[in-house]
């Protein structure tokens, strides 16, 4: 089951779902007023009823249905699919007509084998149940043979995209509720519907009671209960915790509504019951990112491993088969290192694509550069020789979860027995049936092979339907059931007609027979005889006129009323939440909003268009396009409006509570975003309710708040849709830098120790990499904010090494301080990179470089500033970095000229180290200097008198503390925003530490340099003997 609602817009939570309201009903179909107790069928006019609208359900309701039963479905959520609808992997079938097609003869023996003679039977006929239903159900097309787990051949019957269980259980709903339309005295299809009791009378089950949105009523007639297995409730006294407690220590796949809800219904009428205790586990449960606890898990698919994924252990190997049975797989990862992983190249990805897109993109599977970068992760050496080096890897890590139910109520298999419910002696219940999950699978081992459950599901929900019918109709099937749609709603008149027309008196010679139909063919052929009956059409309201606003879309926002946009069609969806196969959060999540981008990563292309229905259907309603004019007001007035949402709408949105900003033409509510957006909140609140296009472009590369938006970023941006009369691009957009996202998670090095190793390492390459390599000098000079970050790290480590040696030399004194100043002037033989010693270039290569670096740092700083900073005011805050770095340029300016280029610079007298550092005397805090007057005296300058000179005057150190001080809080500023940056690469869940890591060194090297000023203003002055 694909365990996160029924997603195609993957609902946030599946457990946390607010209690919903009950949906508008079909108006085909009987309610009774909320609140409000209906009178009891009367048991003339008993139906069959099924309980519960997943694919075991469904498929006894069709086979019902096919052999003239009339039957009532009852679902106690408010849309049918059950579990069956997140079902991600496909259907095992044996000898199926596509294996046939690509030339495979499968017996299926190997898996008739694994069981008795009840497992035998499912191999041999659960293929042509499975065949029967898709073909009612018009979906061939659709379907695409896989190779899964616990298979030797492709027999697993998937889907080209989407999940095969939403597929199929979609299509089954679809064609049920059209019969449902047609003829509702057929069938009845009842949502929020609760079975409470089964009826008996003389140890015979008569009806059920159930609630109804509220209302008790009692309904007559055989039952058959499919209401799936029991794996989502842990809580105390449920099946898993009084029969399964092994189990209760694993995560599930499987959300609350699976609660065994059947069996216990059943138990209460005397039904038996086997293996309670047999739980199946899927190995490939995923771990989300700050989820590892979470009880709740997403599965992935197992088509991912038939396509050659492989399952590594913590030490990076193979433990498994990865083919053999989950039964197998779970086995092996008890005798395993965790964490494991599920592991595909790029190039076996591209058999399942959507598949893996559909993962990658909801963060459950991690993408890698090559097999290096996640061995680098792991903090490993390598990894299997069968995961192929240096290629693009997608990377899931999964752990054992509970996934199917293998145990439930007994049911017979042969004969007479087969598909009732048995009691404790083993005898049939009258008037009690049970399919799928609710049932005890009479096969263990073939039960842990992938597709089987579906498989069950069909062939089990067949041969109950087929075992009620035959009770009612002496089991002969009475008609098809696509054909029971199309005569239902054939006009009589035409029927009657004496002589047909020309076009009417034979088909035509290319006409499909109606059993070849595909899905897209019947339903237009639906239409087209709807269109065409003799009843005349009633009036259909005129659509919207094109160019619905934003604003008016807005109102929409109830289930009662429902609008969405959808690729800039205004879609009215009211009627289509009841029964849309991804379940109704799915929907409501984006009510009265633009869903496009999320709707484009699920469905293919035409999948709207192909489900539209005329208004007053049960389906989507196209309203029309998205854009000038407004929709029609109520009662027949145009609502004035332009294109999408208006800038005085965006302008009511100020507050920080509820803050909305305009870039590129769209509004963004960025309110959750503020507490974690990189460049700080005033970045953002200067633009509040305002249009931010051409600022915004400055700073940022294309696709940046795309890359940060909500739903893959829980607290990112939340597209609100088009704004008439934005900017969509006033300027060019700001200089990509080239550099990949920061890595999220902790890069595989957990705590403050990994905060260290990410920044010393990414520090380390933003040195070597400072000036020559950050694209920045070309023809011009651009605002790429690369040559600030480089710039930045090689000037703080240079000021790091710089305070320290300023600290250590005025705190040792005279020759300390001295020896550190010649230090750098042995290095002057490098001037001008030993080629030019004279003039401006005749500093060493130290000072040209480092000169170099502060060219950069300032020339971007002041690139982007004109660029950027000059467009707000300074109470936005966005002058901060601009006046604290012209402060620390006018600052750098004064010092320079107070010692380095100073005129009234001493000399004096040093021994210094042979080789630049007094290694014998580092224990004792002498680094610079020697005792040892064998080494000769050289002349050097007296820095140490210079400082003294200075730092004596008051006014002088307190002009220095103002402007270290400004230097700190351009520090502080700076290593906040330069963490988060691309460049940097510190992983995301070592942003918050590595910040205050950089804040601390800020505070200390600030510190010592208000020591050397203030130490050396109180200190007594040491005599230094000076010469010429």
């Amino acid at each position: 089951p694909w365990a996160i609602g029924s997603s195609p817009f993957w609902p946030s939570s599946a457990r946390t779902l607010e209690a919903p309201k009950p949906p508008p009903q079909p108006t085909s179909i009987a309610r009774a007023p909320r609140g409000a107790r209906p009178a009891a069928m009367a048991p003339t006019n008993a139906r069959v009823i099924v309980v519960g609208g997943g694919l075991a359900g469904l498929s006894a309701a069709c086979e019902l249905l096919e052999r003239g039963c009339n039957v009532t479905i009852l679902e106690k959520e408010e849309n049918l699919g059950g579990n069956s609808s997140k079902a991600t992997t496909g259907i095992a079938a044996p000898g199926n007509s596509l294996q046939a097609a690509a030339g495979i003869t499968d017996d299926g023996s190997d898996l008739a084998s694994l069981d008795g003679p009840e497992g035998s039977a499912l191999v041999k006929v659960g293929p042509q149940d499975m065949q029967w239903l898709t073909k009612i159900l018009g979906v061939d097309s659709e379907l695409v043979l896989r190779l899964t787990p616990g298979h030797k051949t492709a027999r697993t019957i998937g889907t080209k995209t989407h999940f095969p269980g939403a597929v199929i259980t979609y299509a089954a709903i679809h064609v049920l509720q059209q019969v449902s339309n047609v003829k509702p005295d057929r069938l009845e299809i009842v949502p929020n519907a609760k079975v409470t009791k089964l009826m008996t009378s003389a140890n015979k089950v008569t009806g059920v009671e159930v609630m109804v949105n509220g209302a008790v009523t009692t309904m007559f007639g055989p039952v058959i209960l499919a209401t799936g297995g029991f794996a989502g409730d842990y809580g105390p006294g449920s099946i898993l915790a009084t029969m399964a407690k092994t189990y209760m220590g694993y995560p599930t796949t499987n959300d609350e509504r699976t609660s065994g809800d059947g069996v216990k219904l059943g138990k209460e009428v005397g039904a038996g019951t086997a293996n309670l205790d047999s739980v199946q586990l899927t190995p490939t449960a995923a771990v989300m990112q700050g989820q590892a606890d979470a009880q709740f898990k997403v599965v992935v698919s197992d088509a991912i491993s038939g396509a050659g994924a492989k399952l590594i252990d913590a030490n990076g190997k193979r433990f498994c088969e990865e083919l053999s049975s989950a039964q197998d797989r779970v086995e092996a990862m008890a005798t395993s290192n965790p964490p494991f992983r599920l592991v595909i190249t790029e190039e076996q990805a591209k058999l399942v694509e959507w598949l893996v897109n559909f993962y990658a993109q909801r963060k459950v599977m991690q993408t890698y550069s090559s097999a290096a970068a996640l061995a680098s992760e792991m903090r490993v050496k390598g990894l299997d020789p069968a995961i192929a080096p240096g290629v693009k890897l997608f990377v899931a890590t999964v752990t054992p979860a509970l996934y199917t139910c293998s145990g439930g109520l007994t049911t017979g298999w042969q004969q007479a027995k087969a598909g009732r419910v048995l009691n404790q002696s083993g005898m049939a219940i009258e008037g009690l049936f049970a399919a799928g999950e609710a049932t005890s699978t009479p096969f263990v081992k073939l039960w842990a092979v992938c597709g089987i459950p579906l498989l069950y599901a069909i062939y089990s929900g067949r041969m109950a339907g087929r075992a009620v019918a035959s009770g009612i109709t002496n089991g002969n099937a009475v008609q098809d059931l696509r054909d029971l749609i199309i005569s239902s709603i054939t006009s009589p008149a035409k029927v009657a007609q004496g002589e047909p027309s020309p076009s009417e008196a034979a088909p035509a010679a290319d006409e499909k027979p109606l059993e070849q139909l595909s899905m897209e063919e019947l339903v237009a052929k639906v239409k087209d005889l709807l269109a065409n009956g003799a009843a005349p059409a009633a009036p259909v309201a005129p659509t919207a006129p094109s160019g619905i606003s934003m604003d008016e879309v807005k109102k929409h926002n109830k289930k009662e009323d429902a609008w969405m946009v959808i690729n800039g069609d205004v879609i009215d969806v009211t009627r289509w939440i009841p029964i849309h196969p991804g379940g109704e959060q799915a929907i409501v999540a984006y009510l009265g909003q633009d869903a496009s981008d999320e709707w484009n990563m699920i469905h293919k292309v035409g999948t709207i268009e192909k489900n539209l229905v005329a208004e007053g259907g049960n389906g989507p309603v196209k309203k029309g396009k998205l854009g000038g004019a407004a929709a029609p007001a109520a009662g027949g007035g145009a609502v004035a409006g332009g294109g999408g949402l208006t800038m005085d709408e965006v302008a009511k949105h100020t507050a920080e509570s509820d803050l909305w900003i305009v870039i590129n033409g769209h509004a963004w509510d960025v309110t959750k975003w503020l507490a974690v957006h990189p460049g700080g909140t005033q970045a953002i609140t200067g633009y509040a309710g305002k249009d931010a296009t051409d600022e915004w472009n400055m700073i940022h590369k294309p696709g940046t708040i795309e890359k940060n938006m909500f739903p893959a970023n829980p607290n990112g941006p939340v597209d609100k849709g088009a704004v008439s009369g934005a900017s969509v691009s006033a300027v060019a957009a700001a200089p990509t830098d080239d550099e990949d996202p920061a890595p999220s998670g902790n890069g595989g090095i957990a705590g403050p120790i990994g905060a260290l190793v990410f920044l010393g390492i990414n520090i380390v390459k933003m040195l070597l990499r400072t000036v020559f390599l950050t694209g920045n000098f070309k023809f011009n000079l651009d605002n790429n904010r690369k040559g600030t970050i480089r710039s930045a790290c090689f000037l703080l480590t240079f000021t790091i090494v710089h305070v320290a040696g300023n600290f250590v030399g005025m705190i040792k004194g005279p020759l300390e301080a001295n020896g550190e100043g010649y230090f750098f002037d042995r290095l002057a033989w490098t001037g001008g990179f030993g080629i030019w010693k004279e003039g401006p270039l005749g500093m060493s290569v130290v000072e040209l470089y480092l000169a170099a670096a502060l060219c950069l740092h300032v020339s971007v700083a002041l690139k982007r500033s004109w660029d950027i900073s000059l467009n707000y005011t300074i109470g936005t805050g966005r002058w901060n970095m601009l006046l604290s770095g012209l402060t620390i340029l006018f600052f750098l300016t004064i010092h320079l000229a107070d010692i380095r280029f100073s005129t009234k610079m001493t000399y004096t007298m040093l021994r210094p180290p042979t080789y630049f550092v007094a290694f014998p005397g580092v224990l004792e805090g002498r680094v610079f200097y020697e005792t040892d007057e064998s080494i000769p005296l050289v002349r050097v300058r007296d820095i140490y008198s210079r400082e003294v000179e200075l730092f004596k005057d008051v006014g002088t150190s307190m002009l220095y503390t103002a402007c270290i001080v400004v230097f700190w809080a351009h520090m502080l500023i700076g290593w906040k925003k330069l963490v988060p940056a691309d460049a940097m690469q510190i992983p995301k869940d070592h942003v918050r530490v590595v910040t205050w890591l950089g804040w601390v060194a800020s505070t200390a090297i600030v510190s010592m340099y208000l020591s050397v000023v203030w130490f050396t203003y109180f200190a007594p002055i040491q005599q230094v003997e000076h010469v010429a």
